[in-house]
């Protein structure tokens, strides 16, 4: 009997887990993940079309009161008849959003186009606080070290710590997804500031994203990194050639020639690309630069619908690292499309995605809860791409399907993440989740500050964490690292879970990385090196201060 105790286990556990890993896919160093939850009510409670009389089932009239109320005697509010007269909902109603005297299709999507973006009021008089200073320090760094040649984001190796002489450069990889997120950053500094380095630096960006879309010759395809051949990361065509290194490619004729770049892009490279793109349409005011954007979604778009949201490589294969697009991913990057188009062919294709019966698909890719304990960077993907689909999907879907959504974010997205000492991820709870401050002391945005605050300031170099000690043991992360003991196989099919902590540790307790807040903050193992040649980008830091200072809960002063 104690033998065949794991397998009940597993037969409770995995049953619904294998049918959300089998489609999950496995990346290089990000992973993908996904979220979306379902919170269904009726839209009436009589079956009729919803009247803000709320007399429904007494009201032996199903106009809506479009037309004079046929009741003979006075109706059944509590004042005299006030239908005697054509209602006066029949254009938008007295409500604060769409009028509740209509029914809204089942996939409705509001007219195009809509806006969502933070009045632009900021106060930039006073002098800079500390967390300001402290994100100016990362900014100048990352323009002066962390985007070489065509300006993708990259980790830089010094030959020593005066940071005088560049040894080398890495990241490349995963120079998408984090050239994306320093753009975001960028578009949200210069909405705050108004700083015409902000808005260079977000042109910049923009170009550079539109050059990994475009060096790879397939139209549609993304790359993983743009670079040039007459740089320290590329080391000759023979390296390139190389077949086991498949992912290099490199250019001696046409647009491209002496560049180089790396394929086989995952679907969370594509959702820092979108990330990025989608704040830079929306707050750098610069005409070319927005039809560059608007031109780029509509062709990777245009590709991920023709081929059935799968990511199809230069040779015309399915790429070898997380090439499905999955249910909220592909709701995001079509919102954002039609945001930016109004083109139908992206309304057409988002519509299906809106209809009820898709709320079970979107409900099962959004269960989040092994990313608890393994892959965790599927949660950064999940928050990256769901500010995007909260933000906009507030003016162009439903109440209804809105109400779904947020509930799904919060049930299902943000759900052991929410105050586990991770600013970024408490940014975007904070700006779109229907955050209400608690008042003097609040919680979140305590712990923003304070972490903030803990941040190490720029260079972020590399460190060494040993175990640490003070803590509760996490009992089921203990049973699952014991399984995967007796069960190798586990860990192929859901990640290597280790033995964690039930509380999240501060930032001075977590462990170095490029990009920090999609680091377990769970983890109590050893970690890191002690390098301070070794310098990350700090689009951790610039992400997270830049998106509180957009959602006016982190001042210049503080």
């Amino acid at each position: 009997m104690k033998r065949r105790a794991p397998w009940v286990i597993l037969g409770l556990f995995f049953g619904v887990l294998f049918m959300l890993t089998a489609c999950a896919g496995k990346s290089d160093n990000n992973g993908d993940d996904d979220q979306a939850d379902d919170d269904i009510a009726p839209i009436d409670d009589d079956n009729q079309p919803a009247d803000d009389d709320l007399d429904d089932d007494v009201d032996d009239d199903l106009d809506d009161d479009t037309v004079v109320d046929d009741d003979t005697t006075p109706d059944d509010d509590t004042t005299p008849d006030d239908d005697t007269t054509p209602d006066d909902d029949t254009t938008v109603d007295d409500d604060t959003t769409v009028d509740d005297d209509t029914v809204l299709p089942d996939d409705y999507v509001a007219p195009w186009p809509q806006s969502n973006v933070h009045p632009r009021d900021y106060d930039e008089t006073s002098d800079p606080g500390p967390l300001r200073l402290k994100v100016e320090g990362f900014d100048a760094w990352h323009l002066a070290h962390h985007q070489p040649y065509h300006h993708g984001t990259v980790d830089v190796q010094f030959t020593d710590d005066t940071y005088t002489t560049v040894q080398g450069y890495g990241g490349g990889g995963d120079s998408c997804i984090w050239s994306g997120t320093y753009l975001a950053s960028q578009a949200m500094r210069y909405w705050v500031t108004g700083e015409q380095e902000a808005k260079d630096n977000a042109m910049r960006i923009v170009a550079t994203l539109d050059g990994f879309l475009h060096v790879t010759g397939r139209p549609g395809f993304i790359a993983r990194y743009w670079g040039s051949q007459d740089s320290l990361m590329y080391q000759g065509d023979a390296w390139c050639d190389d077949p086991s290194n498949d992912r290099c490619h490199h250019w001696e004729d046409g647009p491209y020639a002496g560049d180089f770049w790396w394929g086989e892009t995952s679907r969370d490279q594509y959702t820092g690309w979108f990330f990025g793109m989608a704040l830079a349409y929306d707050l750098v005011d610069d005409g070319p630069t927005k039809q560059m954007i608007s031109d780029d979604v509509s062709e990777v778009l245009d590709e991920l619908m023709n081929n059935n949201w799968w990511i199809i490589d230069e040779g015309g294969q399915p790429t070898d690292a997380a090439p499905n697009i999955l249910s909220p991913m592909r709701m995001t990057w079509l919102t954002i499309g039609y945001h930016m188009t109004g083109a139908d062919r992206f309304k057409t294709e988002l519509q299906k995605w809106l209809r009820d019966s898709q709320r079970v698909d979107l409900r099962l890719s959004s269960v989040s809860f092994i990313n608890r304990y393994a892959q965790y960077y599927g949660n950064n993907l999940a928050h990256t791409n769901w500010f995007n689909l909260l933000r906009l999907g507030k003016v162009y879907f439903s109440p209804d399907d809105y109400a779904f959504l947020l509930d799904l974010f919060n049930s299902e997205v943000h759900t052991f993440t929410r105050l586990s000492h991770n600013p970024w991820f408490e940014g975007v709870y904070m700006n779109f989740a229907d955050y209400q401050p608690a008042g003097a002391s609040d919680p979140y945005l305590d712990q923003v500050v304070q972490d903030l605050t803990d941040f190490p300031t720029a260079p972020n170099f590399n460190y060494y964490l040993p175990e640490r000690t003070d803590y509760t043991l996490d009992q089921f992360s203990q049973l699952m690292y014991n399984l995967e003991q007796q069960f190798p196989w586990l860990a192929d099919l859901i990640g290597g879970i280790d033995p964690q902590a039930l509380d999240a540790f501060p930032i001075p307790e977590q462990c170095s990385a490029g990009f920090a807040f999609q680091k377990n903050p769970f983890q109590f193992t050893e970690c890191g090196v002690d390098d301070p040649t070794d310098v990350n980008p700090g689009v951790d830091y610039l992400i997270a201060y830049w998106l509180g200072s957009y959602g006016k809960f982190i001042t210049k002063d503080q």
